[in-house]
């Protein structure tokens, strides 16, 4: 065991899946309620248009990376939850597997706002919103956090 552990009423509790399990689920809500990208719409009826997963203006690529970041970050809880529950379903060491997972989320926040820059970049000035930057924050938090449980097993 760990001499990383907490002692929360008499269980051991591991702070690093702890913490992938709130940014996980932190990541999940926001891309599910927030924007993934957004532009200025320059017509009769200007204003800001915006891409999320039930959009108007959303690019197949975007929605599909969206997609993706969400299965990706729910398994990324599956794996720590393995670790916090007391008895493992998975009896596998899957730091490894989290951090590829981890990293395979960062990008895939660069390839939804890159397929997303690549269709509306000569027409329209267009940013990332909130969507992108959980994909690319919690992606990289995971990262580091499942490299540090790894370090310290």
């Amino acid at each position: 065991m760990s001499e990383r552990k907490l002692k929360i009423s008499g269980s051991n509790v591991d702070p690093f899946a702890a913490l992938i399990l709130v940014f996980s689920i932190i990541g999940i809500i926001l891309i599910l309620i927030g924007p993934f990208a957004g532009l200025y719409y320059e017509n009769y009826y200007s204003g800001n248009r915006y891409s999320c997963l039930g959009c108007e203006y959303s690019t197949p690529g975007d929605v599909a990376a969206q997609v993706i970041m969400l299965i990706l970050l729910i398994i990324q809880i599956v794996m720590v939850l393995n670790d916090l529950l007391p008895n493992k379903f998975i009896e596998k060491d899957l730091e490894k597997y989290g951090i590829l997972l981890a990293v395979v989320t960062f990008f895939f926040a660069i390839i939804g706002i890159a397929s997303f820059g690549a269709e509306y970049d000569n027409d329209y000035d267009w940013w990332p919103e909130l969507g992108f930057y959980s994909g690319i924050i919690v992606g990289l938090l995971n990262i580091i956090l499942f490299f540090l449980k790894y370090k310290n097993k």
